[in-house]
Protein backbone atom coordinates (compact mmCIF):
# COMPACT_ATOMS: atom_id res chain seq x y z
CA UNK A 1 0.00 0.00 0.00
CA UNK A 2 2.58 2.78 -1.55
CA UNK A 3 -0.11 5.05 -2.02
CA UNK A 4 -0.27 8.66 -0.61
CA UNK A 5 -2.94 10.29 0.64
CA UNK A 6 -4.94 13.69 -0.46
CA UNK A 7 -4.47 15.91 2.57
CA UNK A 8 -5.04 18.72 0.48
CA UNK A 9 -8.75 17.15 -1.03
CA UNK A 10 -9.75 16.15 2.73
CA UNK A 11 -13.59 16.44 3.12
CA UNK A 12 -14.19 17.18 6.46
CA UNK A 13 -17.52 15.55 7.68
CA UNK A 14 -18.92 13.96 10.93
CA UNK A 15 -21.58 11.72 11.11
CA UNK A 16 -22.52 12.24 14.64
CA UNK A 17 -26.11 12.67 17.06
CA UNK A 18 -25.90 16.25 18.37
CA UNK A 19 -26.90 18.51 20.67
CA UNK A 20 -29.20 18.35 23.32
CA UNK A 21 -32.61 17.83 23.87
CA UNK A 22 -32.81 20.74 25.92
CA UNK A 23 -30.98 23.01 23.53
CA UNK A 24 -33.26 22.06 20.41
CA UNK A 25 -36.84 20.27 21.70
CA UNK A 26 -36.05 17.65 18.94
CA UNK A 27 -32.93 15.29 19.53
CA UNK A 28 -32.87 12.89 22.18
CA UNK A 29 -29.17 12.55 22.75
CA UNK A 30 -27.05 15.25 24.12
CA UNK A 31 -23.47 16.33 22.63
CA UNK A 32 -20.84 18.67 22.84
CA UNK A 33 -21.67 22.19 21.52
CA UNK A 34 -18.34 21.97 19.59
CA UNK A 35 -16.43 18.77 19.03
CA UNK A 36 -12.52 18.96 19.30
CA UNK A 37 -9.53 16.70 17.72
CA UNK A 38 -5.76 17.23 18.07
CA UNK A 39 -3.27 15.11 15.41
CA UNK A 40 0.21 15.13 15.20
CA UNK A 41 2.46 14.01 12.76
CA UNK A 42 5.93 14.10 12.21
CA UNK A 43 7.65 17.59 11.29
CA UNK A 44 9.13 18.45 8.18
CA UNK A 45 12.40 19.23 10.26
CA UNK A 46 11.91 15.50 11.59
CA UNK A 47 11.96 15.70 15.26
CA UNK A 48 12.84 19.22 15.65
CA UNK A 49 8.77 20.46 15.34
CA UNK A 50 6.20 17.98 15.47
CA UNK A 51 2.66 18.90 12.97
CA UNK A 52 -0.28 19.69 14.86
CA UNK A 53 -3.67 19.53 13.57
CA UNK A 54 -6.53 20.65 15.30
CA UNK A 55 -10.10 20.34 14.03
CA UNK A 56 -12.94 21.84 14.93
CA UNK A 57 -16.55 20.36 14.56
CA UNK A 58 -19.47 22.87 15.21
CA UNK A 59 -22.57 21.26 14.98
CA UNK A 60 -25.76 22.98 13.39
CA UNK A 61 -27.41 22.50 16.06
CA UNK A 62 -25.06 25.07 18.26
CA UNK A 63 -25.88 27.51 15.78
CA UNK A 64 -28.56 30.16 15.09
CA UNK A 65 -29.62 29.98 11.36
CA UNK A 66 -31.44 33.06 9.70
CA UNK A 67 -33.65 32.95 6.60
CA UNK A 68 -32.91 34.68 3.52
CA UNK A 69 -33.93 34.41 -0.18
CA UNK A 70 -35.21 31.30 0.55
CA UNK A 71 -31.80 29.83 2.36
CA UNK A 72 -30.68 29.80 5.77
CA UNK A 73 -27.67 31.12 6.65
CA UNK A 74 -25.66 31.14 10.47
CA UNK A 75 -22.24 32.59 10.72
CA UNK A 76 -20.15 31.72 13.87
CA UNK A 77 -16.51 32.75 14.66
CA UNK A 78 -13.98 30.35 15.94
CA UNK A 79 -10.51 30.92 18.32
CA UNK A 80 -7.80 28.40 18.86
CA UNK A 81 -5.31 29.13 21.58
CA UNK A 82 -2.24 26.69 22.22
CA UNK A 83 -0.60 27.55 25.58
CA UNK A 84 3.10 26.03 27.09
CA UNK A 85 3.08 24.97 31.10
CA UNK A 86 3.87 28.55 31.91
CA UNK A 87 0.55 30.28 30.20
CA UNK A 88 2.35 31.53 27.45
CA UNK A 89 0.66 31.58 24.01
CA UNK A 90 2.56 29.81 21.29
CA UNK A 91 -0.01 29.43 18.91
CA UNK A 92 -3.20 31.93 18.51
CA UNK A 93 -5.49 32.31 15.54
CA UNK A 94 -8.92 32.61 14.63
CA UNK A 95 -11.08 32.52 11.52
CA UNK A 96 -15.20 33.56 11.08
CA UNK A 97 -17.42 30.71 9.36
CA UNK A 98 -20.34 31.60 6.96
CA UNK A 99 -22.95 28.23 6.65
CA UNK A 100 -25.47 28.80 3.63
CA UNK A 101 -27.85 25.45 3.72
CA UNK A 102 -31.18 24.93 1.45
CA UNK A 103 -32.73 22.59 4.01
CA UNK A 104 -34.37 23.75 7.09
CA UNK A 105 -34.74 20.66 8.45
CA UNK A 106 -30.92 19.96 8.01
CA UNK A 107 -30.26 23.25 9.97
CA UNK A 108 -32.26 21.48 12.61
CA UNK A 109 -29.75 18.70 12.90
CA UNK A 110 -32.38 15.83 10.63
CA UNK A 111 -28.75 15.05 8.93
CA UNK A 112 -26.24 15.34 12.11
CA UNK A 113 -23.94 17.87 10.11
CA UNK A 114 -21.30 20.00 11.36
CA UNK A 115 -19.40 23.00 10.30
CA UNK A 116 -15.56 22.12 9.92
CA UNK A 117 -12.04 23.59 10.12
CA UNK A 118 -8.60 22.74 10.85
CA UNK A 119 -5.80 24.55 11.81
CA UNK A 120 -2.58 23.65 11.42
CA UNK A 121 0.90 24.34 13.64
CA UNK A 122 4.10 23.32 14.13
CA UNK A 123 4.76 22.83 17.98
CA UNK A 124 8.05 21.48 19.77
CA UNK A 125 7.28 17.94 21.92
CA UNK A 126 6.35 18.81 25.02
CA UNK A 127 3.23 19.60 27.06
CA UNK A 128 0.70 22.19 26.48
CA UNK A 129 -2.59 23.10 27.12
CA UNK A 130 -5.18 23.98 24.17
CA UNK A 131 -8.11 26.47 24.00
CA UNK A 132 -11.14 26.39 21.46
CA UNK A 133 -13.54 29.15 21.89
CA UNK A 134 -16.86 29.54 19.31
CA UNK A 135 -19.26 32.77 19.38
CA UNK A 136 -22.58 32.40 17.62
CA UNK A 137 -22.87 35.58 15.44
CA UNK A 138 -26.97 35.59 15.07
CA UNK A 139 -27.37 34.53 18.75
CA UNK A 140 -24.38 35.56 20.38
CA UNK A 141 -23.95 32.14 22.18
CA UNK A 142 -20.22 31.36 22.90
CA UNK A 143 -19.28 27.69 23.97
CA UNK A 144 -15.89 26.74 25.04
CA UNK A 145 -13.55 24.03 25.42
CA UNK A 146 -10.46 23.55 27.17
CA UNK A 147 -7.79 20.16 27.39
CA UNK A 148 -4.56 19.41 27.75
CA UNK A 149 -2.43 18.76 24.52
CA UNK A 150 0.67 16.36 24.60
CA UNK A 151 3.00 16.93 21.30
CA UNK A 152 5.16 13.50 20.71
CA UNK A 153 8.29 12.81 19.75
CA UNK A 154 8.47 11.40 16.28
CA UNK A 155 12.35 11.48 16.38
CA UNK A 156 12.04 8.50 18.27
CA UNK A 157 11.83 6.00 15.51
CA UNK A 158 10.29 3.48 15.27
CA UNK A 159 6.67 5.35 16.24
CA UNK A 160 3.27 6.00 15.21
CA UNK A 161 1.83 9.15 14.96
CA UNK A 162 -1.76 10.27 16.38
CA UNK A 163 -4.60 8.09 15.89
CA UNK A 164 -7.29 9.52 13.10
CA UNK A 165 -10.90 8.17 13.31
CA UNK A 166 -12.05 8.19 9.33
CA UNK A 167 -15.78 7.26 8.35
CA UNK A 168 -15.09 7.30 4.07
CA UNK A 169 -12.23 6.44 2.47
CA UNK A 170 -11.99 7.15 -1.26
CA UNK A 171 -9.48 5.65 -3.84
CA UNK A 172 -9.00 8.00 -6.72
CA UNK A 173 -6.36 6.80 -8.89
CA UNK A 174 -3.32 6.33 -6.44
CA UNK A 175 -4.43 8.32 -3.78
CA UNK A 176 -7.20 8.24 -1.57
CA UNK A 177 -9.72 10.62 -0.14
CA UNK A 178 -10.57 10.63 3.55
CA UNK A 179 -13.38 12.00 5.43
CA UNK A 180 -12.46 12.45 9.61
CA UNK A 181 -14.71 11.93 12.32
CA UNK A 182 -13.91 14.48 14.36
CA UNK A 183 -13.54 13.56 18.59
CA UNK A 184 -13.92 10.47 20.37
CA UNK A 185 -17.30 9.36 20.97
CA UNK A 186 -18.88 7.27 18.90
CA UNK A 187 -22.61 8.46 18.46
CA UNK A 188 -23.86 5.93 16.18
CA UNK A 189 -22.61 2.51 16.67
CA UNK A 190 -23.83 1.69 12.55
CA UNK A 191 -21.17 3.99 11.97
CA UNK A 192 -18.10 2.11 9.85
CA UNK A 193 -14.81 3.58 11.36
CA UNK A 194 -11.39 3.14 9.85
CA UNK A 195 -8.11 4.16 11.73
CA UNK A 196 -6.14 6.41 9.78
CA UNK A 197 -1.91 7.12 10.89
CA UNK A 198 1.67 7.48 10.08
CA UNK A 199 4.11 5.11 10.63
CA UNK A 200 8.07 6.85 10.89
CA UNK A 201 10.44 3.83 10.78
CA UNK A 202 14.59 4.23 10.90
CA UNK A 203 15.22 2.33 7.36
CA UNK A 204 13.19 2.40 4.41
CA UNK A 205 12.69 -1.22 3.15
CA UNK A 206 10.82 -3.11 5.91
CA UNK A 207 7.68 -5.29 6.42
CA UNK A 208 5.51 -4.77 9.16
CA UNK A 209 1.67 -5.38 10.24
CA UNK A 210 -0.86 -4.01 12.96
CA UNK A 211 -2.92 -5.33 15.20
CA UNK A 212 -5.66 -2.85 16.57
CA UNK A 213 -7.92 -3.72 19.94
CA UNK A 214 -10.82 -1.91 21.94
CA UNK A 215 -10.35 -2.76 25.17
CA UNK A 216 -12.17 -1.57 28.88
CA UNK A 217 -9.94 -0.03 31.41
CA UNK A 218 -9.00 -3.57 32.48
CA UNK A 219 -7.98 -4.55 29.78
CA UNK A 220 -10.85 -6.73 28.93
CA UNK A 221 -11.03 -6.65 24.84
CA UNK A 222 -14.34 -5.78 23.18
CA UNK A 223 -13.04 -6.39 19.89
CA UNK A 224 -9.74 -6.75 17.72
CA UNK A 225 -8.08 -7.49 14.87
CA UNK A 226 -4.71 -7.97 12.69
CA UNK A 227 -4.28 -6.27 9.04
CA UNK A 228 -1.97 -8.25 6.12
CA UNK A 229 1.31 -7.47 6.20
CA UNK A 230 2.26 -4.20 4.73
CA UNK A 231 6.43 -3.56 2.23
CA UNK A 232 7.47 -0.50 3.21
CA UNK A 233 9.78 1.63 1.07
CA UNK A 234 10.55 4.76 2.52
CA UNK A 235 11.00 5.98 6.48
CA UNK A 236 7.36 7.83 6.28
CA UNK A 237 4.10 5.95 5.50
CA UNK A 238 0.77 6.56 5.40
CA UNK A 239 -1.89 3.90 6.12
CA UNK A 240 -5.26 2.72 7.45
CA UNK A 241 -6.96 -0.26 9.11
CA UNK A 242 -10.65 -0.95 9.23
CA UNK A 243 -12.43 -1.07 12.63
CA UNK A 244 -14.69 -4.01 13.41
CA UNK A 245 -17.98 -2.56 14.67
CA UNK A 246 -18.57 -2.45 18.15
CA UNK A 247 -22.04 -3.78 18.85
CA UNK A 248 -24.41 -4.04 21.97
CA UNK A 249 -21.17 -2.53 23.71
CA UNK A 250 -22.18 -1.01 27.44
CA UNK A 251 -21.60 3.55 27.44
CA UNK A 252 -18.37 4.15 28.85
CA UNK A 253 -15.07 4.94 27.99
CA UNK A 254 -12.72 2.42 26.35
CA UNK A 255 -9.36 2.38 24.83
CA UNK A 256 -8.22 2.00 20.84
CA UNK A 257 -4.55 0.20 20.69
CA UNK A 258 -2.62 0.43 17.66
CA UNK A 259 0.53 -1.90 17.79
CA UNK A 260 3.43 -2.52 14.50
CA UNK A 261 4.55 -5.92 14.23
CA UNK A 262 7.60 -7.15 12.44
CA UNK A 263 7.00 -9.60 9.84
CA UNK A 264 9.53 -12.43 8.97
CA UNK A 265 9.44 -14.61 5.88
CA UNK A 266 6.19 -13.26 5.76
CA UNK A 267 4.51 -13.79 8.92
CA UNK A 268 3.16 -11.64 11.32
CA UNK A 269 4.93 -12.19 14.55
CA UNK A 270 3.06 -10.60 17.22
CA UNK A 271 5.66 -10.93 20.03
CA UNK A 272 7.27 -8.51 18.83
CA UNK A 273 5.98 -4.52 18.91
CA UNK A 274 7.87 -2.34 17.69
CA UNK A 275 5.83 0.50 18.16
CA UNK A 276 2.29 1.65 19.59
CA UNK A 277 -0.44 4.06 19.84
CA UNK A 278 -3.91 4.50 21.26
CA UNK A 279 -6.65 7.27 21.76
CA UNK A 280 -10.12 7.01 23.62
CA UNK A 281 -12.90 5.14 21.87
CA UNK A 282 -15.84 6.69 23.68
CA UNK A 283 -19.45 4.94 23.93
CA UNK A 284 -22.02 7.51 25.35
CA UNK A 285 -25.08 7.11 27.67
CA UNK A 286 -27.38 7.96 24.68
CA UNK A 287 -31.47 8.36 24.84
CA UNK A 288 -31.67 5.45 23.01
CA UNK A 289 -29.40 3.87 25.70
CA UNK A 290 -31.23 5.11 28.11
CA UNK A 291 -34.58 3.29 26.32
CA UNK A 292 -33.00 -0.45 25.84
CA UNK A 293 -31.77 0.12 29.38
CA UNK A 294 -34.88 -1.63 30.33
CA UNK A 295 -36.40 -3.31 27.14
CA UNK A 296 -39.15 -4.73 29.03
CA UNK A 297 -40.35 -1.31 29.85
CA UNK A 298 -40.19 -0.05 26.82
CA UNK A 299 -41.89 -2.65 25.04
CA UNK A 300 -45.09 -1.96 27.51
CA UNK A 301 -44.49 2.25 26.49
CA UNK A 302 -45.40 1.00 22.88
CA UNK A 303 -49.30 0.78 23.75
CA UNK A 304 -50.40 4.01 22.09
CA UNK A 305 -48.34 3.69 19.20
CA UNK A 306 -48.28 -0.45 18.06
CA UNK A 307 -51.08 -2.30 17.45
CA UNK A 308 -51.78 -5.47 20.73
CA UNK A 309 -50.27 -8.17 17.83
CA UNK A 310 -47.06 -5.88 16.79
CA UNK A 311 -46.23 -5.93 20.80
CA UNK A 312 -46.72 -9.69 20.87
CA UNK A 313 -44.53 -10.64 18.01
CA UNK A 314 -41.60 -8.69 20.15
CA UNK A 315 -42.52 -9.97 23.21
CA UNK A 316 -42.66 -13.92 21.50
CA UNK A 317 -38.91 -13.65 20.98
CA UNK A 318 -36.66 -16.44 21.85
CA UNK A 319 -34.04 -14.39 23.78
CA UNK A 320 -33.16 -10.65 24.48
CA UNK A 321 -31.35 -10.22 21.20
CA UNK A 322 -34.23 -11.30 18.92
CA UNK A 323 -36.51 -9.14 20.82
CA UNK A 324 -34.10 -5.88 20.64
CA UNK A 325 -33.69 -6.90 16.91
CA UNK A 326 -37.53 -6.78 16.72
CA UNK A 327 -38.48 -3.71 18.65
CA UNK A 328 -35.07 -1.60 16.67
CA UNK A 329 -37.01 -2.70 13.13
CA UNK A 330 -40.82 -1.62 14.32
CA UNK A 331 -39.12 1.61 15.20
CA UNK A 332 -37.33 1.60 11.75
CA UNK A 333 -40.63 1.29 9.97
CA UNK A 334 -41.98 3.87 11.60
CA UNK A 335 -38.80 6.59 10.71
CA UNK A 336 -39.80 9.26 8.79
CA UNK A 337 -36.78 10.12 7.59
CA UNK A 338 -35.11 6.45 7.09
CA UNK A 339 -31.72 7.77 5.12
CA UNK A 340 -30.55 10.68 7.95
CA UNK A 341 -29.04 9.70 11.22
CA UNK A 342 -32.05 10.33 13.22
CA UNK A 343 -35.29 9.01 14.09
CA UNK A 344 -37.46 11.87 15.19
CA UNK A 345 -40.57 9.60 15.74
CA UNK A 346 -38.76 7.29 18.21
CA UNK A 347 -37.40 10.44 20.07
CA UNK A 348 -40.11 12.08 20.10
CA UNK A 349 -42.27 9.65 21.36
CA UNK A 350 -40.10 8.54 24.22
CA UNK A 351 -39.74 12.09 25.05
CA UNK A 352 -43.33 12.03 25.43
CA UNK A 353 -43.31 8.93 28.08
CA UNK A 354 -40.56 10.70 29.67
CA UNK A 355 -42.59 13.72 30.46
CA UNK A 356 -46.09 12.05 30.73
CA UNK A 357 -44.31 10.37 33.64
CA UNK A 358 -42.87 13.80 35.12
CA UNK A 359 -46.15 15.56 34.97
CA UNK A 360 -48.92 13.21 35.43
CA UNK A 361 -47.99 10.62 38.07
CA UNK A 362 -49.98 9.96 40.97
CA UNK A 363 -52.23 7.09 41.66
CA UNK A 364 -49.52 5.35 39.10
CA UNK A 365 -47.03 5.95 36.54
CA UNK A 366 -48.09 9.07 34.38
CA UNK A 367 -47.77 7.06 30.80
CA UNK A 368 -50.70 5.37 32.40
CA UNK A 369 -52.75 8.07 33.06
CA UNK A 370 -55.78 9.05 31.08
CA UNK A 371 -53.62 12.66 30.58
CA UNK A 372 -50.30 10.87 30.04
CA UNK A 373 -52.21 8.85 27.61
CA UNK A 374 -53.58 11.95 25.35
CA UNK A 375 -50.55 13.97 26.13
CA UNK A 376 -48.34 10.97 24.81
CA UNK A 377 -50.84 10.74 21.42
CA UNK A 378 -51.43 14.15 20.52
CA UNK A 379 -48.91 15.96 22.24
CA UNK A 380 -49.12 19.58 23.97
CA UNK A 381 -52.58 21.17 23.86
CA UNK A 382 -53.07 24.56 22.65
CA UNK A 383 -55.08 25.40 25.50
CA UNK A 384 -56.04 23.85 29.01
CA UNK A 385 -58.80 25.27 31.04
CA UNK A 386 -59.52 24.35 34.63
CA UNK A 387 -62.94 24.57 36.10
CA UNK A 388 -62.98 24.10 39.88
CA UNK A 389 -65.79 23.41 42.25
CA UNK A 390 -67.20 24.86 45.40
CA UNK A 391 -64.37 24.33 47.65
CA UNK A 392 -61.63 26.04 44.99
CA UNK A 393 -60.29 22.57 43.96
CA UNK A 394 -60.04 21.49 40.25
CA UNK A 395 -62.84 18.83 39.38
CA UNK A 396 -62.39 18.96 35.48
CA UNK A 397 -59.92 20.22 33.14
CA UNK A 398 -60.47 20.46 29.15
CA UNK A 399 -57.50 19.91 26.99
CA UNK A 400 -58.19 21.55 23.44
CA UNK A 401 -55.72 21.82 20.11
CA UNK A 402 -55.20 23.18 17.22
CA UNK A 403 -57.34 21.03 14.81
CA UNK A 404 -60.27 21.90 17.32
CA UNK A 405 -60.37 18.49 19.25
CA UNK A 406 -61.11 18.63 22.72
CA UNK A 407 -60.65 16.04 25.47
CA UNK A 408 -62.45 16.86 28.78
CA UNK A 409 -61.22 15.02 31.87
CA UNK A 410 -63.06 14.90 35.19
CA UNK A 411 -61.92 14.57 39.05
CA UNK A 412 -64.75 12.50 40.43
CA UNK A 413 -62.67 11.05 43.55
CA UNK A 414 -61.10 14.08 44.39
CA UNK A 415 -58.29 13.16 44.90
CA UNK A 416 -56.52 14.00 41.18
CA UNK A 417 -57.10 10.91 39.67
CA UNK A 418 -58.70 12.99 35.89
CA UNK A 419 -60.53 10.36 33.87
CA UNK A 420 -61.68 11.01 30.12
CA UNK A 421 -64.90 11.73 30.09
CA UNK A 422 -65.35 10.16 26.59
CA UNK A 423 -62.48 7.03 26.75
CA UNK A 424 -60.16 7.11 23.47
CA UNK A 425 -61.04 4.37 20.89
CA UNK A 426 -58.48 1.94 20.63
CA UNK A 427 -57.64 2.72 17.35
CA UNK A 428 -56.38 5.82 17.71
CA UNK A 429 -52.20 5.67 17.56
CA UNK A 430 -49.22 7.94 18.19
CA UNK A 431 -47.92 9.59 14.47
CA UNK A 432 -45.35 11.40 13.93
CA UNK A 433 -45.94 14.74 12.09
Amino acid sequence: MQNQYAWHTLSLTVAVFMASASATGQSGKTAPTTLVDVLCFKGQNYGLTTQTDIYVAVPYTSLQFSEFDNQYAAQYQVNVTVRDTVGRKVFDTSATRSIIETSYNVTLGSTGKADNVVFRTSLQPGFYRREVHVKDKFSNREFSSTDSLTVADFSIRPSISSIMYVSQVEQRGDRYSITPYIGSTIWNSDLTLFAFFEIYLDKQDDTVAFSWSIKTSDEQSVSSGMGEPIPVRSQSFQTFLPLIKVDKVLPGTYTLKIVMHDVVNNVVDSSIQLASQSRPYIVPRTFAGSVLSDLNKAIKHLAYVAEQREIDYINSSTNQADMQQRFEEFWKRHDPSPTTVRNEAFEEYYTRIETANKRFTSYTEGWLTDMGMVYIIFGEPRNIDRYTGQTGTTVAVRWTYSNGATYLFDDSTGFGDFRLRVPLPMSIKYRFK
